[in-house]
């Protein structure tokens, strides 16, 4: 009886080795299947985001970005601020970048520039005031002929928290302000460091001004871009990003940013170079 027993045990460990040695074959055989039909299907661009189930239209944009990133040298931006209270656009730019040069242009137009916009002339307040951030880019885009890359706005106090984030702004006054009305303004002949809740009324301030306001308005970028553009900081570009994407408005996506990482590293340890402030449209 026991001889019995022992045979069928060793039958049954014999047969249960034989099915170990052909599933371990079978596995080797799937994996080189597998790592086969992969590397063939990659040399051929086997889209594999778009097989489980990513946007392949999302991937040829973001390749588009990073080619646009590597050959564009020119960029152009538009910069706004809108109350916080009336929503009304307070005070805005347009600017060019201009790469590998590290030249930067600048226009602030007037809120009042009369423009024919759908059919209609209207200012730029009133566009923004119907239209709305993408409305004031497609009027600036036709008043200047250019296509603008990105859009970066924020409100009152957003445009506050920016500038003490990255530092205060000085500007060289060649008279006294005293200003009593909307706010109150009071500024002594001279240089005078200014801080985001000051900066932001000296902004509005010069659309009550005739003369120079533009001009004053390009100086006030120019001097924010410096305390942000700069090498020292182009070893935290993806803090700087977090930090502005977290309080102004931009369509500048977290895709759209690595998408750019390459230009704005180069934007930012070239500086800036030199700065033009602009009379006219065409300028730009």
């Amino acid at each position: 009886m026991s001889k019995n027993v022992r045979f069928r045990t060793d039958s049954k460990s014999k047969n249960y080795g034989q099915y170990r040695l052909w599933a371990l074959i079978a596995l080797v055989l799937v994996f080189a299947v597998i790592v086969s039909s992969y590397l063939i299907l990659k040399n051929n661009d086997f889209d594999f985001r778009a097989a489980l189930g990513g946007d392949p239209e999302a991937t040829a944009q973001e390749d588009e970005v990073n080619t646009l990133s590597a050959e564009k040298s020119d960029r152009y931006f538009l910069f706004w601020c809108n109350d916080s209270v009336s929503g009304d656009l307070q005070f805005f730019w347009i600017t060019k970048i201009s790469q590998p040069k590290g030249k930067y242009t600048i226009l602030s137009p007037s809120l009042d520039e009369n423009m024919d916009y759908k059919g209609t002339y209207m200012t730029f307040g009133k566009i923004f005031s119907l239209y709305g951030d993408e409305g004031l880019c497609e009027a600036a885009e036709k008043y200047c002929n250019i296509k603008i890359d990105h859009r970066i706005g924020s409100d009152t106090e957003q445009f506050k928290q920016t500038v003490n984030y990255f530092g205060s702004v000085t500007v060289d006054l060649s008279e006294s302000i005293e200003y009593r009305g909307r706010f109150n303004l009071i500024l002594m002949k001279g240089s005078n460091t200014l801080k985001g809740d000051t900066l932001y009324k000296y902004l509005v301030y010069t659309n009550f001004i005739e003369g120079n306001s533009q001009k004053i308005r390009c100086s006030v970028l120019e001097q924010i871009l410096i305390n942000v553009i700069n090498p020292e900081n182009a070893v935290s570009l993806d803090k700087i990003y977090s930090r502005l994407a977290n309080t102004i408005k931009t369509d500048v996506t977290i895709v759209g940013f690595s998408a750019m990482k390459g230009y704005l590293t180069q934007v930012f340890n070239t500086g800036i170079n030199e700065t033009v402030y602009a009379e006219k449209p065409s300028q730009l």
